[in-house]
């Protein structure tokens, strides 16, 4: 099979598939590296176009850029949903620590968490409970969605950076570079 036909195949496919394709069904029609670059190809393809290739848990998707998916929900008749800087704050610290409890993120933030901050990412599908905590007062843990991902354009938790990683990143830069005259 060419290089074209093949693009061409898994550009329907994609097309015409209302949920993502898992990549073992793709490669029965393909050899697997044949099947990544066009995949490859494809979302280099697309990009320009408002759309990108999504290739997340041995599955494949065409879905809207984060820029693009939010016009298309508004045309569709949703509200987009703007979160409070409290609610973002809280986000990130959920999806760099999780699973966390409400207990954790106030300990961390140094303040008490209105309810509503919890209840908007939990109504946004950003975040869902997950475990009880073994020790006393069994709280819930909270960890991120898929939903999260998706929205953020991330294939998966490893592509968020973790603490220290972040701590890092926040650090003043170092004494080598000199001021240019």
């Amino acid at each position: 099979m060419s290089k074209q036909t093949l693009e061409l195949q898994l550009e329907a496919l994609l097309l015409a598939s209302p949920e993502p394709i898992k990549l073992d069904r793709i490669y029965e029609i393909a050899e697997a590296d044949e099947v990544d670059k066009a995949l490859q190809s494809l979302g280099d393809f697309w990009r320009s176009r408002g759309m990108r290739v999504q290739v997340k848990s041995g599955a494949a998707a065409l879905i809207p850029s984060p820029v693009h998916a939010r016009v298309l929900s508004e045309v569709q008749g949703g509200k987009a949903r703007l979160l409070s800087s409290a609610a973002v704050e809280t986000l990130c610290f959920i999806a760099v620590h999780q699973p966390v409890t409400v207990g954790d993120i106030e300990k961390a933030r140094g303040l008490k968490m209105f309810k509503g901050v919890m209840d908007s990412l939990l109504d946004a599908g950003l975040i869902r409970s997950s475990i009880r905590r073994t020790d006393a007062g069994r709280a819930v843990a909270y960890v991120t969605t898929d939903a999260f991902l998706d929205h953020f354009g991330l294939a998966s938790l490893a592509d968020i950076p973790s603490a220290e990683e972040l701590a890092e990143m926040g650090k003043p830069f170092s004494d080598e570079f000199t001021e240019v005259p």
